[in-house]
C-alpha cells in the first residue's frame, strides 16, 4: 500500500494533533511514482507530534481490523450484555480522513482486458478512501472502482479485506506506549483466535497464521527475526548484516518449547462427548495441550533440528509436572536447507513463514493472562495498560524460549553469544531484519526513532541500507514506511518530497507539518540540524559556553597572540571556534 493523506478531523483532536491537522505522503504528480520504495521521513522536535501520525494510523487500523475480520472473541463486540465492547462507531481517533493507494487482486478485476484504463501495469492501483465522522462507522470507499470493475453494489466485507494493507508492522527503539497499544491488544486477538479453535478442536490452518494485521515487533521478537534471517535469507540479502555488524554466520541455537500447559475444552465438546459415552473423564480428559494445533509445524522443527530429546520432571506425589521439548540446531549448510525445504511458498523458501510460526509460539504466552483482564485490555484507553497486564510469564513457563544463540563475527575465533551485541548493532540488525522479512509484502511499516542507538556512520548508512533490503529482489506489490527521527542524517539521504517537517507553535500548540523549502537529498547534516530543527549551532551548549567566556577574557588580554595559541588549545574545531578565532586574528592584524 502506499498512504495518500491523512488528516484529523475530531473536535479535541488526536493528542498533539489538532482538529485540522492533514498531512501528505504523495501529491498528485507524483502518483506515478506510487510503485516506488522511499521511506517517509517524519522529522521535527520533541513533542512536535510526529509520532502521533503513527499512532493514529496504528489506531485506525486496528479499528478496520476488528470490524472486517472473520474472528472476533465471544464478549468482544458491544451489546446489551456487553456495553462497555467494541463499538464500530468508536474508534479512538474516532473521526479521519485517510486516503491510499493499494495493489488491486485479480479477483477484484472483473472487466475485459480491453476495457482495462490503458496504463503500464505498474501504474494498476486502486485508490481508497477510508472517511470517519464522529460516532458514526468509518465508509470505505473504492475511488476508482469503475475503471476495473463493472460492479456497482457496495464492496462486502472480503473485498474489504483484501484492500486493506497485508500487515501493518510497528516497531519503537523507545517502547513507545502510545504506538504499542493497538499492537498489544491485536496479540489477545491473535491468541483468543488461536485458542478458540484450540478449545473447539477445529484446525488453525496450515502453515498457521493469525487473522489480524498489525504486528509490533518489540524487543521480544528480536532473536526470531535473526534467527528467521540467517537460516533462511540467501546471502546477498545478509550484505548489510556482514558489513555493517560484521556478522558472518550463525554457529547453533536451542529452541525450548513448553509442553505441559494446556487449555480446557469448550463446553460443547465436552457436551457432545458425554453424549457418546457415560465414562467419568479426568481433568486431564477435559483439556488440551496448547501447542496441539501447531503440532504439524514442531515436527518440522524437529525434522531440521541436529538433535532434540523431551525433558519431563514430574515429581513424585505431586500433579506439577514440567514438560518440554528440547531443539538443538548445530548450523551448518544441511541445516539450512532443511528449513528451506519445509518452509516454502510458491516453491520458494520463505523466512516469513517461520516467523509467522515463532510470532505465534510467542503469542500463547498471553494464556496467563485471565479473560476478565484480556476484556480490559480491548476496553482499555490507557497507555500503560500492557505494564500492568503484561502477558509473558516467567521464563521456564513460557511457551518457546531462545537460547544458547551464537553467532560468528569477523575477526573472532569463537562464537559470540548474542546477548554480547551492542544497543546498536541489536536495533540495526533488528530494523533490517524486519525489512528482509516483509520486503514482498503490501505492508505499512511505522517505525518510531529506528536508529536510536546507531553511531553516526550507521545513521549515514541506515537510509540506503533499508532500500537495499527492499531493492535487492524488486516486489510488485506496494510497501510503505513511516520513519520518525530527529537524525539529520536520514533526512540528508531523503528527497525533499518523502520529508515531513513537524513544527508546534510555542504559544498555540499547533503542530503544523510541510515540505522543506529546500532539496533535502545530499544537504550537509549542518544545514539540516539548522532549517528543520531549528538548531544554529554545531557544537554542545557546555562548549558554547566556553567561546563566550574566552571571549570575555579577550576584551581584557594584553598579549593577543598567547591568548590566540590558548584558544587554539582549549577549543577544537568548529564553525564557532574558527568564527572566534578570525576575530582574535584580525584584531592581531589590525594593531
Amino acid at each position: 500500500m502506499k498512504l495518500i493523506r491523512f488528516k484529523v478531523n475530531t473536535p479535541e483532536g488526536f493528542r498533539s494533533l489538532q482538529n485540522g491537522f492533514e498531512i501528505y505522503f504523495l501529491r498528485d504528480f507524483d502518483y506515478q511514482l506510487a510503485h516506488n520504495f522511499n521511506p517517509n521521513i517524519l522529522a521535527g522536535r520533541n513533542g512536535s507530534g510526529k509520532s502521533n501520525v503513527l499512532e493514529a494510523l496504528a489506531n485506525i487500523f486496528y479499528h478496520l481490523d476488528c470490524m472486517f475480520n472473520d474472528y472476533l472473541p465471544d464478549g468482544f463486540l458491544q451489546d446489551d450484555e456487553n456495553p462497555t465492547g467494541f463499538d464500530n462507531r468508536s474508534c479512538v481517533i474516532d473521526a479521519f480522513e485517510l486516503e491510499y493507494f493499494m495493489d488491486i487482486p485479480i479477483e477484484l478485476m472483473d472487466k475485459a482486458i480491453n476495457e482495462l484504463p490503458e496504463i503500464p501495469i505498474n501504474q494498476i492501483k486502486a485508490k481508497i478512501s477510508i472517511t470517519k465522522k464522529v460516532g458514526q462507522i468509518p465508509v470505505f470507499k473504492w475511488l476508482n472502482r469503475n475503471e476495473y470493475s463493472n460492479k456497482i453494489e457496495l464492496l462486502g466485507k472480503k473485498e474489504i479485506q483484501l484492500l486493506l494493507p497485508k500487515y501493518i508492522l510497528g516497531y519503537s527503539s523507545g517502547e513507545n506506549e502510545l504506538l504499542s497499544l493497538p499492537f498489544f491488544k491485536t496479540r489477545f486477538l491473535h491468541f483468543d483466535e488461536y485458542a478458540d479453535k484450540l478449545t473447539h478442536e477445529e484446525p488453525f490452518g496450515f502453515p498457521p497464521k493469525s487473522e489480524g494485521r498489525l504486528v509490533y515487533l518489540d524487543k521480544d521478537y528480536s532473536q526470531a527475526i535473526l534467527l528467521c534471517n540467517l537460516l533462511m535469507q540467501d546471502k546477498k540479502m545478509l550484505i548489510p548484516f556482514n558489513e555493517e555488524v560484521e556478522l558472518e554466520d550463525l554457529d547453533e541455537f536451542r529452541l525450548i518449547i513448553c509442553l505441559d500447559k494446556y487449555l480446557d475444552l469448550h463446553n460443547d465438546i465436552l457436551r457432545d462427548r458425554k453424549l457418546i459415552s457415560d465414562e467419568i473423564y479426568s481433568r486431564r480428559n477435559n483439556q488440551i495441550l496448547l501447542t496441539h494445533n501447531l503440532r504439524d509445524s514442531i515436527e518440522i522443527l524437529k525434522k531440521c533440528a541436529t538433535s532434540f530429546e523431551i525433558q519431563s520432571n514430574e515429581e513424585l506425589f505431586s500433579e506439577d509436572k514440567r514438560e518440554y521439548l528440547i531443539l538443538d540446531y548445530k548450523v551448518t549448510q544441511a541445516t539450512k536447507d532443511a528449513f528451506g525445504f519445509y518452509f516454502t511458498k510458491d516453491g520458494k523458501k520463505d523466512p516469513l513463514q517461520l516467523f509467522q510460526l515463532f510470532q505465534i509460539l510467542l503469542e500463547l504466552n498471553a494464556y496467563v493472562v485471565s479473560d476478565e483482564d484480556k476484556k480490559r485490555v480491548y476496553q482499555s484507553k490507557n497507555i500503560f495498560i500492557n505494564h500492568d497486564i503484561y502477558p509473558n510469564p516467567l521464563e521456564e513457563d513460557r511457551i518457546i524460549r531462545f537460547k544458547n544463540l551464537w553467532i560468528k563475527k569477523k575477526g573472532l575465533s569463537k562464537p559470540l553469544f548474542t546477548k554480547e551485541l551492542s544497543d546498536g548493532e541489536h536495533q540495526f540488525l533488528h530494523a533490517l531484519g524486519l525489512s528482509l522479512l516483509f520486503k514482498n509484502e503490501s505492508c505499512l511499516f511505522l517505525l518510531d526513532e529506528p536508529e536510536t542507538h546507531f553511531n553516526p556512520n550507521w545513521k549515514a548508512k541506515f537510509i540506503s541500507s533499508i532500500r537495499n533490503c527492499f531493492a535487492i529482489e524488486e516486489s510488485a506489490n506496494m510497501r510503505e514506511m513511516l520513519i520518525t527521527t530527529h537524525s539529520p542524517y536520514l533526512v540528508s539521504d531523503s528527497e525533499s518530497k518523502y520529508v515531513h517537517v513537524f513544527v508546534k507553535d510555542d504559544e498555540t500548540k499547533e503542530v503544523t507539518c510541510s515540505f522543506p523549502e529546500f532539496q533535502t537529498l545530499g544537504t550537509s547534516v549542518n544545514k539540516i540540524t539548522l532549517r528543520i530543527f531549528n538548531k544554529p549551532d554545531t557544537i554542545g551548549t557546555y562548549a558554547n559556553d566556553k567561546i563566550e567566556k574566552l571571549r570575555k577574557e579577550f576584551d581584557e588580554s594584553t598579549d593577543k597572540q598567547v591568548f590566540l595559541c590558548k584558544v587554539r588549545k582549549e577549543i577544537g574545531e568548529s564553525v564557532e571556534s574558527m568564527l572566534f578565532i578570525n576575530e582574535i586574528i584580525d584584531q592581531i592584524e589590525s594593531k
